[in-house]
């Protein structure tokens, strides 16, 4: 792996290796090509006409990924056990996209892949290589589990921005900042799914509807495998949820006056969070 830990610039012909040419992979792949050109990009997918569209469209060239330098995993969590145990005995630095880390690692370790762990705070509802994206990932965070110098420097080259944690944490964190939000989105479209008077309420949905239901959309089969890589903590995070959901209904059905109180504060907490995040990508 002497080579792959060397910076990026001082390998201007360095072969990236991306494997899975959806969403992620493809927007990755789009994002390297305009600000490195000069880095080779190799692909594989499982699809054939998800590959032969990549290849076709100039985002990769076909070719064995473990002979890269860098191995770029975007592919569904379920696939990861096969991808990584073809991986074993690579000399590429391996690092991946994946959504949640402590079973991924667990994996990789198992493989005797030695792996960075990765996972881009980004996406959309929208899946597949037609939505790729070469601006997904500006200005957003992607957590790496180490700083490995070609690693990390793919991350900037997307202008995306690199944050350092261990895997337990990670899962901790974005169960709680992202899986638990598409739970709750699930939870509000079903329970109005569920209501007698449903059929109306679609009549006059507007933003409010509209934006608490965004998650709701997303790829079950990618909230499935995050799901069940992740379930203790999103469980806790959503005992956290149900905890704060009861304590409002308490004070509405009180017909407390305090009850503004938590939504100035509410308020206050999503504008910090807001202006720090401006700040960050600006």
């Amino acid at each position: 792996m002497s080579t792959a830990i060397k910076s990026l610039r001082e390998h201007s012909g360095m072969r990236i290796g991306i494997v899975g040419l959806g969403l992620m992979g493809a927007s990755f792949a789009l994002a390297l090509r305009a600000a490195r050109p000069e880095l080779e990009l190799v692909g594989s997918d499982t699809d054939q006409h998800t590959m032969q569209l990549a290849v076709r469209r100039g985002l990769v060239s076909a070719g064995d990924v473990r002979q890269a330098d860098v191995v770029v995993l975007a592919a569904p969590i379920p696939a990861f056990p096969e991808i990584l145990s073809n991986l074993a005995g690579t000399a590429a630095a391996v690092t991946d996209m994946a959504s949640t880390k402590v079973r991924v690692m667990n994996w990789a370790a198992a493989a005797g892949v030695d792996l960075v762990g990765g996972h881009p705070m980004c996406g959309r509802e929208q899946g597949g290589i037609g939505a790729a994206d070469p601006h997904l990932f500006h200005g957003g965070p992607w957590i790496l589990t180490r700083d490995l110098p070609a690693v990390t420097e793919l991350v900037r080259a997307v202008a995306a921005v690199p944050v350092f944690m261990d895997a337990k944490r990670h899962d901790r964190l974005v169960a709680g900042v992202s899986h638990v939000a598409f739970m709750l989105s699930v939870a509000y479209v079903l329970a109005l799914a569920d209501d007698s008077d449903w059929p109306d309420m679609q009549a006059i949905a507007g933003p409010g509807f509209r934006d608490v239901s965004r998650l709701a959309a997303g790829d079950p089969e990618l909230y499935a495998a995050i799901v069940s890589t992740n379930g203790d903590c999103i469980a806790d995070a959503m005992r956290g949820v149900e905890a704060s959901l009861a304590r409002l209904r308490r004070h509405l059905e009180g017909r407390d006056g305090s009850l503004i109180e938590l939504f100035e504060q509410a308020r206050r907490v999503r504008e910090s969070w807001a202006r720090a995040s401006s700040e960050t990508e600006a």
